[in-house]
């Protein structure tokens, strides 16, 4: 121990009587955190600059029209890309952007076709489905990072676009469906229409017997009409005999009048009789034993007598009204309606003879024969009220038009002689009409049946309805319509929000770890393993001018020089560790962190000073080569995952694997006893180097001795 100190202390007062050595020992200590500084800073947040990559946007869209509106999908992907600071667009013609890209000014070109908007809208319009296509042209001999950062630009691109076209379209079918008014706002559920269709269909009923009632009102207008067309022949006769129709009808009407007293007579005893009938009837004691059976009976066919004899009378004046109607040319409307009450009276009769025939026996048999009779009653005053109808109007009239007969004769007569040549045109007219009366009543028949046929159709919409399968998909559709249009189609374009939790992503402070902090373990590693090579060529190996070292053994003068290399090492990897400190890398545990790269330098540095010193220039080769090979395969830059096998198989056994490791855990944060773990298999890549300086070194020493003299001979390699 006390030699390899010697040998120690010798070399630091060499070190010190020479300050151009010492200046530059001073340099190799900075020199591997300067590479390592330089590579952190540039690469701090590279993806936060890509708006600096320009790429050509080539707009040939002619556009379409959808839904009436025109549809531009080329100008507005245009539009929103001049508001986006992804990539540094260029908006340009082809030619120019083609030439561009070839000469490598440009990263790529993203070419929008003529067709683009139409083949988008084709399945909606002719139902053949073509995916618009964007042509996309990179320059790949300008970088190799750069076409992977544009392709997954032009990914997001299409994300962007497939996104807004289905909002586009969702939201103008929801627009369109609203403005339809496809579902008002009251209806919330199947339930809800399936009321509105009922409501409906009772509607349809009703316009249904709207219907039935205009056709038959066509029916009795045609009629009426046949029936005053089958009269102008009459007319057309009376015109030949209208003296002897005038005196006739003079004669009728003073017939009229003298008749019309012994008509009020007529009704004045019908009236009696019914009284009489109705006296009776109050003096049937229904309570036994007041009246037997025998007495009611006899009660009973007296009434039923007087109802026959009234029933008579009735008959005898609608006879005698039918007489007076056909002296007259042209019906009175009040004989009309007195006859209709007088056949009431008659109907009312026959119901209470049938009841008094059939049921007499019991108390409840006698009430029904009482109300009955009643009902005649009733039916009596309305005779007598239609009758003062007619003796007050009709009656009056009839007087007043025979004293007026006389001065209207003549009249008439000229009248009648016009009349010839009018029922020729009239008779014309009323065959239009009649032809126009039954093309309506065909055509209320047709929508009779069109409403039919949309009843059914109403009943088997509202039996689907009612199928569970259906009323859930038909609920989801109403909950989707009644939502705002641009909610729904931004979630449709966007159905899922992707949140991001990080873990081991943020520094102590909460804030994103950049890029360069995620980059700073791999440059910080390979700093150290450049900064022992730097040593090993600048620092001789071979201890001479020391007084007596020859006698020392091998390992001491392996452990002696190597304090040197040591110290050097550890005192790089502090001025490195605290350099990342000032250029902000990021880091939880300082302490470990600076502690991390040291131990790191110090292995790392008796890794290549054992076998550059067993070995010499071959030595110093494979150091060089081994470290190459760990650049590559220890999933500095890429996932370990991505790699070849044979690197993912190498990757554990290789000194930077748990350097980096140590680091990460520094930087992200401490995962149980990993940094342990790390550091113990950071240290057992001492134990080959030991081994070869230790153990093997005075083997080595004799198989070198005879390489060098064979080598000797070839006069060429030194």
């Amino acid at each position: 121990m006390r030699k390899i100190l010697a040998i120690f202390i010798y070399d630091l007062k060499q070190i010190l009587k020479n300050p151009a050595a010492a200046f530059v020992l001073f340099g190799l200590a900075f020199i591997p955190g300067l590479y390592a500084w330089l590579n952190i800073d540039s690469n701090w947040n590279p993806y936060e600059n890509t708006g600096k990559l320009p790429i050509a946007i080539v707009n040939k869209d002619k556009g379409t029209v959808i839904l009436e509106k025109n549809l531009n999908i080329g100008d507005s992907l245009v539009d929103s890309l001049k508001s986006n600071n992804a990539m540094k667009w260029y908006f340009t013609e082809e030619k120019d952007a083609r030439e561009k890209v070839t000469k490598s000014e440009f990263y790529g070109e993203i070419d929008i076709p003529a067709d683009f908007s139409k083949n988008l809208v084709s399945i909606f319009q002719s139902g053949e489905i073509k995916s618009p296509e964007l042509d996309f042209y990179i320059n790949q001999k300008r970088n190799a990072i750069a076409p992977v950062i544009v392709t997954k630009a032009m990914e997001t691109i299409e994300n962007t676009l497939d996104q807004n076209i289905v909002n586009a379209l969702i939201y103008k079918s929801l627009c369109t469906a609203q403005g339809m008014k496809l579902f008002v706002k009251n209806i919330k559920s199947t339930d809800d229409i399936i009321d509105r269709l009922n409501e409906g269909k009772e509607s349809i009923y009703d316009l249904k017997s709207i219907f039935n009632i205009m056709r038959l009102i066509s029916h009795s207008i045609n009629n009426s009409l046949g029936a005053i067309r089958n009269l102008l022949p009459a007319v057309n006769s009376l015109t030949n005999t209208s003296k002897e129709g005038l005196n006739n009808l003079q004669g009728t009407i003073k017939s009229v009048k003298d008749l019309s007293g012994d008509l009020e007579s007529a009704l004045a005893s019908i009236e009696s009789t019914g009284s009489d009938i109705v006296k009776i009837a109050k003096s049937l004691d229904l309570n036994a034993p007041k009246e037997n059976a025998a007495i009611l009976s006899k009660k009973i066919d007296e009434i039923n007598a007087k109802l026959s004899s009234n029933k008579k009378r009735v008959q005898n004046v609608q006879s005698f009204l039918g007489n007076v109607n056909d002296r007259i040319p042209l019906k009175l409307k009040g004989i009309t309606a007195l006859q209709k009450e007088l056949q009431k009276v008659v109907n009312e009769i026959n119901d209470a003879q049938t009841v008094i025939a059939n049921n007499r026996q019991t108390k409840e048999d006698i009430q029904k024969i009482n109300g009955k009779l009643k009902d005649i009653k009733n039916q009596q005053k309305g005779v007598a009220d239609t009758y003062k109808t007619y003796k007050n109007d009709i009656k009056k009239n009839i007087e007043d038009a025979s004293d007026k007969g006389g001065k209207s004769m003549a009249m008439m007569s000229g009248l009648l002689n016009e009349m010839d040549g009018t029922t020729t045109n009239a008779d014309a007219s009323l065959a239009s009409l009649m032809k126009a009366l039954g093309n309506t009543k065909d055509l209320t028949n047709n929508l009779e049946d069109v409403c039919s046929n949309l009843q059914n159709d109403i009943v088997k919409i509202i039996d689907s309805l009612g199928e569970s399968k259906t009323r859930e998909i038909f609920d989801k559709v109403v909950n989707l319509i009644q939502n705002d249009p641009v909610d729904v189609a931004n979630f449709f374009s966007k159905p899922v929000e992707a949140e991001e939790n990080d873990i081991y992503g943020r520094d102590k402070y909460g804030n994103q770890l950049s890029y360069g902090s995620k980059m700073a373990p791999f440059c910080t590693v390979l700093a150290c393993w450049i900064g022992c090579v730097l040593l090993i060529t600048i620092i001789k190996l071979e201890i001479t001018g020391m007084e007596g070292v020859e006698k020392f053994k091998n390992y001491q003068k392996f452990l002696g020089r190597f304090a040197i290399f040591a110290l050097m090492a550890v005192l790089q990897g502090f001025i490195l560790a605290v350099g990342d400190l000032i250029l902000k890398v990021q880091v939880q545990y300082p302490f470990y962190f600076i502690l991390s790269i040291m131990m790191t330098s110090f292995v790392f540095m008796l890794f290549v000073y054992s076998i550059v010193l067993s070995f010499g220039r071959i030595g110093l080769a494979f150091s060089v080569i081994f470290l190459v090979l760990q650049i590559a395969g220890t999933g500095g830059t890429f996932p370990v995952e991505m790699l070849p096998k044979p690197y993912q198989v190498a990757l554990p056994i290789t000194p930077f694997y748990p350097a980096l490791n140590l680091m990460r855990e520094t930087i992200g944060g401490f995962y149980g006893n990993y940094y342990l773990k790390y550091m113990l298999i950071l240290f057992s890549h001492t134990i080959i180097p030991l081994l070869l300086g230790l153990i093997f070194r005075t083997p080595i020493i004799h198989m070198l001795e005879k390489v060098d003299k064979e080598l000797e001979k070839t006069a060429m390699i030194v």
